[in-house]
C-alpha cells in the first residue's frame, strides 16, 4: 500500500505553564485556562491542574496513566488519533504537525474498588537521578495534566474522560502550529526497493486483558480482533493509542507513535532490507487455543506478504509471554524467520530462568536487558502527582523523600530498555 506521511516537527525543550500559546526556540508556553476549559468541557471531570516537568529537573511525577505526543493533521484524509479526535478514517498520509521532544502526561487517581488485573499500578517518572534511564518520558519535556474525578465517576468513566481530555489537549497544543513552519519536515514512505532484499515484517505485540489493561485501535480497543496488518505510518500518525496500566508494562501512546523498532527498519528499508510492513496483535489470550488460532494468524498473514524474517516486540509478561513464543514458532515454522526482542526476569546467580516461557525454534533472540534491579531513589525538590503512593505490593512511601524500589515500579520501565539501549549480555 502505497502512503506518503510529512511529518513537520516543532521541537520542544522547555514548557512554560501561563496564559497565553507561544512557540520560539524550541519553548512552548501553553494557556492553562483554555486547557482547562477544553478538559472540562464535557462535563466527565471535577477538575484538572497543570504543571511542567523537563529532563535534568529535581522533580517526581506519580501516578502517571499515558504520555501523549501532541500531533494535529494539518492535510490528509484523517486527524490526528482517529476514532477519538474524529472520524475512524485511516491515518498515515498527508501532513501532520508535531511538537517533537514534549508529551502531555496524564496523572490521577481512581475512586472505585480495584481487583486483580482491572487495578491501576503505581507509575513514577524521575525526570532526573539513577531512575531517570529506568523509566520512559524521563527524556522528554512533559506538560502533566493531573485529574481530580468526579465524585461518582466508576474506574471505568474516569478512564475514558482522562484519555479524551488527553488526547485533546495534545492535539489543541499542535493545532496552534497549523499555519507555522515547521523547523524540519521528515517524510515516511516504503517506496520501491531492490527486490533481491529479504522483505522483514514488524510484529507488534500489545495488551489487552480488561479495564486497566487495553490498547485501542481508531478507537476501539482490540478485545477479541484477530491479528492485523497495519502500515508503519498509521502508526506514527495516532492511529493506535495505549491505555495499559500495569506499572513496567504501561505502553504510552507517545510509544505506538515511536516505536524505535519502525524509526529503523524505516531507516534501513532500501539499504539492506525490504519494509514490508506491520502486523499488530495482542497478547494475553484466555486459553491455549486462542494463543495457538492468533500465532497462526499472525504467521499466515506474514507470508501474505511474503515475508523472508520477522522482528516481534512484546508488551507484556507472565501469561502473554505464551502467546509471544506461540507466534515465533509459527512464523519459524512457515519459513519467516523470527527475531523475538525480549525482556530477562531471571536474576544472576539466582538459577532462575531467564525467560517465562520458550520455543526450540527461537534461535536469534535480542535481550533488552533485564528486570529486577533495586534503585535508591533520591529525595527531589518538587513532585508533581500524589506525594505518597502505593505500590502493588501494598508498600506506601512519601515519593518527596529517598526511598528503594525495583526498576520496574518505574513507568514503562519495559520501553525504557528500548530508548535507553540497554541490552542483555553473556558474561
Amino acid at each position: 500500500m502505497s502512503m506518503r506521511l510529512e511529518m513537520g516537527l516543532f521541537p520542544v525543550s522547555k514548557i512554560i505553564v501561563g496564559k497565553r500559546f507561544a512557540y520560539k526556540d524550541e519553548t512552548l508556553t501553553v494557556d492553562a485556562d483554555e486547557l482547562r476549559k477544553l478538559a472540562l468541557e464535557e462535563g466527565d471531570l471535577k477538575d484538572v491542574r497543570f504543571d511542567a516537568a523537563a529532563p535534568g529537573d529535581s522533580v517526581r511525577i506519580t501516578n502517571v496513566l499515558d504520555a501523549v505526543e501532541p500531533l494535529y493533521k494539518v492535510s490528509g484524509r484523517s486527524c490526528a488519533y482517529p476514532g477519538f479526535l474524529g472520524p475512524a478514517k485511516t491515518a498515515g498520509e498527508g501532513r501532520t504537525h508535531k511538537l517533537a521532544g514534549m508529551c502531555v502526561v496524564s496523572s490521577t487517581h481512581f475512586l472505585g474498588p480495584m481487583t486483580g488485573i482491572m487495578s491501576f499500578r503505581e507509575g513514577i517518572i524521575d525526570m532526573c537521578g539513577p531512575g531517570a534511564v529506568h523509566c520512559t518520558n524521563s527524556e522528554t519535556a512533559n506538560l502533566v495534566a493531573c485529574y481530580e474525578p468526579l465524585d461518582n465517576a466508576s474506574n471505568e468513566a474516569h478512564d475514558d474522560a482522562v484519555r479524551l481530555a488527553t488526547l485533546k489537549i495534545a492535539s489543541r497544543l499542535a493545532e496552534r502550529t497549523k499555519d507555522m513552519e515547521p523547523v524540519r519536515v521528515e517524510t515516511f514512505e516504503l517506496g520501491d526497493v531492490d527486490p533481491a532484499l529479504p522483505r522483514v515484517v514488524y510484529v507488534d505485540q500489545v495488551m489487552h486483558q480488561a479495564s486497566m489493561v487495553q490498547t485501542f485501535m481508531y478507537g476501539k480497543n482490540l478485545g477479541d480482533s484477530l491479528p492485523t496488518l497495519i502500515h508503519p505510518n498509521e502508526m506514527l500518525d495516532g492511529a493506535v493509542v495505549g491505555a495499559n496500566y500495569k506499572t513496567q508494562q504501561k505502553a504510552p501512546t507517545y510509544l505506538h507513535c515511536n516505536k524505535p523498532l519502525i524509526y529503523e527498519l524505516y531507516r534501513r528499508h532500501g539499504v539492506d532490507l525490504d519494509f514490508a510492513g506491520m502486523i499488530i496483535t495482542r497478547g494475553h489470550h484466555d486459553n491455549q487455543a486462542l494463543k495457538e488460532r492468533s500465532a497462526q494468524y499472525v504467521a499466515k498473514l506474514a507470508t501474505l506478504l511474503k515475508a523472508d524474517g520477522a522482528v516481534l516486540a512484546f508488551e507484556g509478561g507472565g501469561n502473554s509471554t505464551v502467546d509471544y513464543w506461540l507466534t515465533v514458532q509459527a512464523l519459524e515454522q512457515m519459513g519467516v524467520r523470527a527475531v523475538p526482542i525480549i525482556y530477562e526476569v531471571g536474576r544472576p546467580g539466582t538459577g532462575e530462568f531467564p525467560l517465562v516461557f520458550h520455543v526450540p525454534e527461537a534461535d536469534a533472540i535480542v535481550s533488552k536487558g533485564m528486570q529486577g534491579e533495586r534503585i535508591a531513589a533520591p529525595a527531589v525538590e518538587r513532585v508533581i502527582g500524589s506525594e505518597v503512593v502505593e505500590f502493588y505490593n501494598g508498600k506506601s512511601v512519601n515519593t518527596r523523600e529517598a526511598f528503594t524500589l525495583i526498576d520496574s515500579d518505574y513507568y514503562a520501565s519495559e520501553w525504557a530498555k528500548d530508548i535507553n539501549n540497554m541490552v542483555g549480555k553473556d558474561y
